[in-house]
């Protein structure tokens, strides 16, 4: 785990005094080492965390000529595979980093060697004889990467702190993805919070060969719904993947322990690893609120494996504390506050290890969010013939008024009255994230000229866009789908800039590439079975993990902020919402942020995740955006 960067200027010799300015402010991401390589025009730069052969594992590293050199952070668990194949092919190790693997797999195989990796990763490749410059991202998005493109000058990094560091990259809002934040509390595409920064997108890689940047994906989540097996055979497929998964991902020479939230993806996780290792340590967090604590689950599972549990109480203060320091970290403002605790417990873990494996990516994958059903349920019915004499629509609603979030239910009933598949095919957008603002919201939040500015755009249609490109036939993974492609890597980015923040690496084994085809070839009416989510791993943890640990109500990582809102940290709300530097922005309509305000306040609405939406957007500003250049809050 490292921290990169670059610049590729065709026309000018770069100045090594930007590539070390961009590489202190990664300082984070590597306080081990760092180092530069400079070829005329060209530099790379590097921030080292040392995971992995510590002595010799140095970069930018050089094949054996120095004709290619390469910047990577990230892990490629399949890498002692590879260099058994690359040494019989004839190439050299100077070390026994997996670093080295990646330049050889390149020169044995081109851009196909993308297709061979298994891993999480964002690197640059210089190929100085083809005078070309190569990014890449690993499949689902577990390490980011960040680049600017003027027409002439071409810059990278592993977070947009570093890259406005570089002369010529503006900072100014992007409006197209404030309003893709505003009503998703995602940012969709190549868009970032910076005009003209664009995020590489997961699977994908770019090629600039100093005249034109290209753009290629070479991996896709595929469906193939056509399986036979049944749930126990899928069950028994999930548990064996899922344990060499994490045998695998246990590769390190320094200190490795869990996050440990009491769910079901972690503790299968932490189950696992205790096959293959003992005496490990794992970290949670819990609030003392009512409702918010899972940690007697967390506490369950430690207790089987032996675990030394570390774990620590947050508190409403922490937030008005940590917030702008948080902020500072993730790069841009963040649709949930389950930033909170993560970045909380990475703080913990650091103080204990360098690497810790997470749950994340299993409600994704498998089918683990409540919204998950509504398009399930609503499918199944429709193949079925109406009983009683109730039209259709009526008994769907009946079946699910449980299970659409509270508000909501009118604007399904509106959505049931469409003609039925076109409510799954056409619609399905409409739940694949719960709306933060509707279009009428917007229209009273946002002001006149900040609409004018989006020129129309419309962030659902990228959800379209998606919808159309899946292969995936039932209404359910083409909902997964929709989450891979947008409010994973979202997810992702704040795991991965949360624990950087302390020089830590997380680990994801749950998005191991053989669980994520695994995800693919099992149909949709095994992932939820009646009203059971996530059933195919649920079925891989009966026998192992405790009966209540397996079915207990997901909560996550629930924030009780709504409650802070109106009691601790209400002034605080005010203060920043309705402040001086809010209003002359030119953002936001004032006295519809007060209504919101009123609202919440007295508990006529519960407008927490808009308030937390729009806290995120003012203090991001007051770090990136104001100061003459960018300052970490003190």
């Amino acid at each position: 785990m490292c921290g990169i960067c670059g610049i590729y200027s065709p026309k000018i010799q770069v100045d090594e005094g930007i590539i070390q300015i961009m590489k202190d402010s990664l300082v984070h991401r590597g306080p081990d080492d760092e180092g530069s390589y400079f070829d005329g025009d060209m530099g790379l730069g590097f921030r080292r965390l040392s995971i992995l052969d510590l002595e010799t594992g140095n970069q930018p590293m050089a094949n054996e000529d120095e004709t290619v050199w390469v910047v990577y952070n990230g892990e490629l668990y399949n890498h002692l595979e590879l260099k058994e194949v690359l040494l019989k092919k004839g190439h050299r190790y100077s070390t026994t980093s997996d670093t080295e693997t990646l330049l050889h797999a390149y020169e044995e195989w081109g851009m196909d060697f993308l297709n061979r990796l298994n891993g999480m990763f964002s690197f640059a490749i210089w190929d100085k004889e083809k005078r070309r410059l190569i990014l890449a991202r690993d499949r689902v998005g577990v390490k980011p990467l960040y680049y600017f493109y003027d027409g002439e000058n071409f810059a990278f990094a592993s977070e947009m702190k570093s890259l406005i560091l570089c002369p010529g990259v503006p900072r100014s809002v992007n409006r197209m993805a404030l309003l893709d934040y505003l009503t998703y509390q995602s940012v969709f595409g190549q868009k970032t919070f910076f005009e003209g920064i664009k995020k590489l997108l997961p699977g994908h890689f770019l090629v600039f060969d100093g005249e034109k940047v290209s753009v290629h994906q070479y991996w896709d989540l595929v469906f193939d719904e056509t399986g036979t097996g049944d749930e126990d055979h899928y069950a028994q497929s999930y548990r064996n993947l899922l344990n060499k998964s994490v045998e695998m991902q246990l590769m390190s020479d320094v200190p490795v322990g869990f996050h440990l939230s009491g769910g079901l993806d972690s503790s299968s996780v932490v189950l696992a690893a205790s096959e293959h290792m003992k005496g490990f340590k794992t970290f949670s967090g819990r609030f003392p609120e009512s409702g918010f604590d899972e940690s007697q689950y967390a506490h369950q599972v430690a207790s089987i494996v032996g675990a030394e549990e570390h774990e620590m109480t947050l508190q409403a203060e922490d937030l008005s504390r940590m917030i702008q320091e948080i902020l500072w970290f993730v790069d841009s403002p963040r649709g949930g506050p389950g930033v909170i605790p993560q970045y909380h417990v990475a703080m913990l873990a650091s103080q204990h290890v360098k690497v810790v494996l997470t749950g994340h990516g299993g409600d994704e994958l498998f089918a683990g969010y409540p919204v998950y059903l509504i398009p399930h349920i609503m499918e199944s019915m429709l193949r079925r013939p109406t009983q009683s004499g109730v039209s259709r629509g009526r008994e769907i609603v009946r079946a699910m008024e449980d299970l659409i979030p509270r508000g909501r239910v009118e604007g399904f009933r509106r959505i049931l009255g469409l003609p039925a598949y076109s409510i799954i095919q056409g619609s399905l957008r409409k739940y694949a994230r719960a709306t933060m603002f509707s279009t009428d919201e917007l229209s009273r939040l946002l002001l006149p000229d900040v609409t004018h500015q989006c020129q129309g755009y419309q962030p659902e249609h990228i959800l379209d866009a998606y919808l159309e490109r899946t292969n995936a036939k039932s209404a359910l993974n083409k909902l997964i789908y929709l989450d891979v492609k947008t409010y994973l890597p979202t997810l992702l980015a704040n795991e991965d800039k949360t624990s950087m923040a302390f020089s830590l690496e997380a680990r994801v084994p749950v998005l191991d590439d053989v669980m994520v085809e695994l995800s693919g070839r099992i149909p949709a009416h095994h992932k939820i079975s009646g009203l059971t989510l996530k059933n195919i791993p649920r079925k891989a943890a009966k026998g192992v993990l405790p009966t209540d640990v397996i079915s207990h109500k997901k909560l996550g990582f629930p924030v009780p902020i709504a409650t802070w809102f109106r009691t601790e940290l209400k002034s605080y709300l005010y203060d920043t919402l309705l402040s001086p530097d809010a209003r002359r922005r030119g953002f936001f309509n004032t006295e519809y942020v007060e209504k919101v305000l009123d609202k919440h306040m007295r508990g006529v609405r519960n407008h927490s995740d808009k308030l937390w939406c729009l806290l995120n957007f003012e203090l991001w500003n007051r770090l990136y955006i104001d100061p003459e250049k960018p300052r970490r809050p003190t």
